[in-house]
């Protein structure tokens, strides 16, 4: 009996590795059919650039102290630039430019927080923060609020809120629809209390 059953085992496991091995075969077959009908003549970096113009990503690009890029930046994820940009930044999504942070541009963005130094104008869809460490040398435009603590040499207009600390400095004219400025907060320059755009 023990016989009969090794036996047994040894027909079928027989069988069972040649049909595996015959099912192996026609799958690496198929799949090399495929890549070669889909792209007869592609190299390595046509597929590369074809994966990048299709693959969506929503990942954060950021920029460390001591990188300097000579160049206009663009993009549509969060970006945190803690270095050197000379050219224009336009984030679709939010920027963060930290203390050690340089911008010889203008700044485009969703929405912004500022710890460093821009060399340009500021403009953003929805809000923009200043902190105390934070200078613009540019206007500075928000689509509905903006937050001033450090200093801004330009124009400041909001078709929303402004609220300056009371370590902010401005130095140029402030337009907004509501504003609220703590005691030490200082304006050199007119205020006009009116979204923009109305005249």
């Amino acid at each position: 009996m023990e016989m009969e059953n090794a036996g047994r085992k040894g027909l079928f496991g027989r069988l069972n590795k040649n049909f595996n091995e015959a099912i192996q075969q026609n799958r690496s077959a198929d799949r090399l059919d495929t890549v070669t009908e889909a792209a007869p003549s592609a190299t390595a970096d046509d597929i590369a650039i074809r994966r990048a113009r299709t693959t969506v990503t929503t990942g954060r690009m950021i920029i460390p102290e001591g990188v300097i890029i000579e160049g206009n930046i663009t993009g549509g994820s969060e970006t945190e630039v803690s270095g050197r940009v000379e050219g224009n930044v336009q984030i679709n999504g939010n920027l963060v430019l930290g203390k050690s942070a340089l911008v010889t541009g203008n700044v485009r963005a969703g929405s912004c927080r500022i710890d460093g130094l821009v060399e340009g104008k500021v403009e953003c869809s929805e809000e923009v923060d200043l902190g105390q460490s934070g200078r613009v040398n540019g206007d500075v435009a928000g689509g509905k609020r903006i937050n001033l603590a450090g200093q801004v040499y330009g124009n400041v207009m909001t078709p929303g809120v402004l609220k300056m600390a009371a370590s902010c400095q401005v130095k140029g004219d402030v337009h907004a629809r509501s504003l609220s400025m703590e005691e030490g907060a200082t304006l050199d320059g007119s205020c006009i209390m009116r979204p923009p755009s109305q005249k």
